[in-house]
């Protein structure tokens, strides 16, 4: 019995969903038609092969699956009409994420199978089987979901100062989610704390629905931290009632993954043909910390996110101005996400990752394209990490800082009204309010107009931490961008990632009449690349122009020489005739 246990634990272990019409069909076939096939395949029925998200795909791989097979009907026979197509997209992009991860694209199969092919699927299992057993297992080892809490009540309350909340309301009346949700308010979750239910607080969805933007903080007369007070109880609320997240917990699922030691990705790719280099090679070398681009790239790819364009312009920025960054080619998720969806010890992980790949490359200084990278690196980690002594800044303030020595400069042809959007990372929380603003004005032909809410008043891009994205966060979205649209810019210009694909987001749906769903949203990186390239092709052309004019100067200045020799050679000639 022992000996069997082990053979089986040697067996590569294969998660396979089946649609129900089909592949699940053909499954049962091949076991009452006596066909066999290798027994550590662990079967999924589910009602339609569209049904299967990239995130079940790679929580299968964080409990210890060796491959996942995904079965469906044939393309012209799925009872969905275009389940089975859902299927080949999102089996795509997952391969390119598993890619990206280290864990390898192989071990993802999608195969159609119908009801009658019971020997097909046997087959396709057997060779699955073989292939697994030439990769090995994959470097994960089984990831599961801590089950203790961080903090008790009593801390939690000391820790975010809730004992000095007087009930005032202000936080309610300032909160975005309050303004559209009448069971949301901050105040109340408070003393519902303070009343000792926290039972209540954990099991209501209504702690899920925070955006921790801060915004109520800023109005609180008495400094409670409610941002902090909701991510302590997430902490535990996570262990009730299971964890919450967009597009089925995906993002949540690589950032866990990313915390396994064993991992080795391939998320460097797109800096080919761009300066870059491991390890600093100077006291004074940057570090451009490039965080989730590359996942959200993919993850996001149905609106166009923008992520890895803004890694590219950062980048490029950098090289423009003489700077050849250090980009780590194993570097993780900055662990923001999971420490604001309370997930303390993922966060730990993926910081004492950071920390000591950051540590041999040499830098002491920083910079990021990502206010939740910002916060994250500035804020967090020297909670964390012993001694941690790295200087951070975001790209606005490194671009900011270049132009004003004259480092780079800008030229812009075409006229642009843009309207800025402050993250609440990089605004509130980090206090980065002139540094982007300073970049916008220093752009020709580019005018900078701000809406009602700005600065430390600004309203939230409507998501946070991945963990909210529903009717409000929509509402919120779409009420931001008329207040945009109301001061007559043409584009909303951001400096954080999350903000950029959230707004592409709600304008790439259906929009309310009026809405304009062309109304255009670029991240700050985007407006400086062109800037910076425009500048360049303006040097170009003054280049070519100036070495016209030489041209046509050091011609007309042979013709003059040649025509004065010839006058001179007529006078002598002339003057010999009237000797003779």
């Amino acid at each position: 019995m022992e000996k069997q246990t082990e053979k089986l634990a040697l067996e590569p272990k294969i998660v396979a969903f089946t649609c129900n019409w089909c592949a699940y069909a053909g499954a049962d076939y091949a076991g009452v038609s006596r066909i066999s096939y290798p027994p550590s395949v662990r079967i999924i029925r589910v009602m339609c092969s569209g049904r299967v998200e990239p995130a079940f795909i790679l929580k299968a791989f964080e409990q210890g699956a060796w491959g996942v097979f995904v079965g469906g009907c044939h393309e012209a026979d799925c009872h969905y009409k275009t389940g089975n197509l859902l299927a080949r997209e999102r089996v795509e992009e997952t391969k390119k994420l598993l890619d990206l991860l280290g864990i390898g694209s192989e071990r993802l199969r999608l195969k159609w199978v119908n009801a009658n092919e019971g020997d097909m699927f046997a087959w396709e299992i057997s060779d699955f089987v073989q292939v697994l057993k030439k990769l090995g297992p994959t470097p994960l080892k089984e990831i599961t979901i801590s089950k203790q809490a961080k903090f008790s009540l009593e801390e939690t309350i000391s820790n975010t100062e809730a004992y000095s909340c007087v009930e005032c309301g202000k936080c309610t009346g300032i909160c975005p989610v309050a303004r559209r949700s009448e069971e949301f308010s901050p105040r109340r979750l408070v003393e519902l704390a303070l009343e000792r239910m926290e039972a209540e607080i954990e099991t209501k969805g209504e702690l899920w629905e925070c955006l921790t933007c801060g915004l109520c903080e800023e109005k609180c007369p008495f400094s409670v931290r409610f941002s902090h007070f909701v991510r302590e109880f997430r902490a535990e609320s996570r262990t009730l009632d299971g964890e919450k997240g967009t597009k089925s917990g995906l993002m949540f699922s690589w950032m866990r993954i990313m915390a396994n030691e064993g991992i080795k990705q391939n998320r460097t790719s797109w800096t080919e043909g761009m300066k870059t280099k491991g390890k600093a090679t100077s006291k004074s070398d940057i570090m451009y910390f490039v965080g989730c681009l590359p996942y959200y790239n993919i993850s996001h790819s149905a609106i166009n996110p923008g992520s890895l364009d803004i890694a590219k312009n950062t980048l490029s920025i950098l090289n423009v101005a003489g700077i050849t960054p250090v980009i780590l080619s194993n570097e993780r998720c900055c662990g923001h996400d999971p420490l604001v969806a309370g997930d303390f010890d993922t966060f730990e992980k993926l910081a004492r990752i950071n920390a000591r790949e950051i540590k041999n490359s040499g830098v002491k200084r920083i910079v990021v394209s990502c206010p939740e990278c910002y916060e994250t690196l500035s804020i967090e980690y020297p909670k964390v990490i012993k001694g941690w002594d790295i200087e951070v800044m975001h790209i606005s303030e490194l671009t900011s800082e270049l132009a004003e020595k004259g480092k780079i400069s800008f030229a812009s042809s075409n006229d642009l009204k843009v309207t800025f959007q402050d993250p609440c990372r990089l605004g509130r929380i980090m206090g980065v309010y002139d540094a982007p603003r300073n970049v916008l004005n220093s752009i020709p032909n580019v005018t900078l107009v701000e809406m009602e809410h700005s600065r430390n008043d600004a309203l939230c891009c409507g998501v946070s931490a991945w963990v909210n994205c529903g009717a409000t966060s929509k509402q919120i979205q779409l009420d931001r961008i008329t207040e945009a649209k109301s001061t007559g810019a043409n584009l909303i210009v951001t400096a954080c990632p999350k903000c950029l694909i959230h707004f592409r987001c709600a304008l790439s749906a259906k929009t309310p009449e009026g809405m304009d769903p062309e109304f255009k949203v670029e991240d700050l990186t985007s407006i400086v690349a062109k800037a910076l390239a425009d500048s360049r092709a303006e040097k170009i052309k003054m280049k070519s122009k100036q070495q016209k004019e030489n041209v046509v100067k050091t011609s007309t200045t042979k013709e003059q020489k040649q025509a004065q020799r010839k006058g001179q050679g007529t006078r002598k000639q002339q003057s010999k005739k009237k000797e003779s």
